[in-house]
């Protein structure tokens, strides 16, 4: 695949968010640059965040302030709230952070401990043992169970540390269910509601992100064609644009050589 000329037929270039675009809160190198460059060619630029603990609103506004030229902000919590609207889910038990509950209380969806319909379970850096119990319970009792995203790691300036499908997986464990749905990427809801949003084709849209078997298997599996940075979690493996029973995608140092 000829990446400028992937980029050149594209309408919407779909961006992941932490390890691709941002890292411990600051652009990675070539970022801003990339986003400007795409608007100035006439495409639309998404960020599809598996990121779950900010509203998108907020996202936006911090990209903006950085100087990205983006079109619009989509995350898991937001993805999460359209599936709970489309059940007709109005009351949840949440084991995530600020963002996540806002989001959620802004659809009208009742957030309790008392009986809620769903548990859902997003990237929370206050967990603690109480939240887990009442995740738990609420499970065990019927409620369904919804995650966000399937990240077990998420990169930071640190290092990698624990995510989202880390938490999930603890509920897993002590629940003996498993999640009637995981929104975020590689699930092609989130994909599938970014073209309909949109009124895209699949080939007329790139993903590009740093890790394979989120944002490339979302992007393979609905049809669009994906690109590796190697930053992020990339960084971490040998063949980032590879991996078992999918086509491999080109792999690019970081978003400054995306037009070299």
């Amino acid at each position: 695949m000829d990446i400028l000329d992937t980029i050149a037929g594209a309408k919407m270039i779909i961006f992941d968010a932490d390890g691709c675009l941002v890292e411990g809160g600051k652009p990675l190198p070539g970022a801003v640059e990339t986003t400007n460059i795409l608007t100035e060619m006439g495409k639309k630029v998404l960020v599809f965040s598996n990121n779950s603990t900010r509203h998108p609103e907020t996202m936006m506004a911090t990209y903006t302030d950085m100087g990205f030229s983006i079109t619009n902000v989509l995350n898991s919590g937001y993805l999460t709230v359209q599936y709970l609207l489309e059940e007709n889910i109005t009351s949840a038990y949440v084991v995530g952070e600020k963002g996540l509950v806002r989001i959620i209380e802004m659809a009208n969806i009742l957030i309790t401990t008392i009986k809620p319909q769903a548990v859902v379970v997003g990237m929370d850096r206050a967990l603690s043992y109480q939240k887990i119990t009442t995740a738990c319970s609420a499970i065990r009792a019927g409620a369904r169970f919804v995650g966000t995203n399937p990240d077990t790691t998420f990169p930071t300036s640190n290092g990698l540390e624990p995510g989202a499908g880390t938490i999930i997986a603890a509920l897993v464990a002590c629940s003996d269910t498993t999640p009637e749905i995981i929104i975020g990427k590689p699930n092609p809801w989130g994909f599938e509601y970014i073209l309909k949003k949109y009124n895209l084709k699949p080939q007329h849209v790139v993903m590009i992100g740093d890790r394979f078997e989120t944002d490339m298997i979302g992007a393979l599996n609905s049809g669009m064609a994906g690109i590796i940075t190697n930053t992020g979690v990339a960084m971490t493996r040998t063949n980032p644009g590879s991996y078992k029973g999918y086509p491999d995608v080109p792999v690019i140092s970081s978003l400054h050589a995306l037009f070299e």
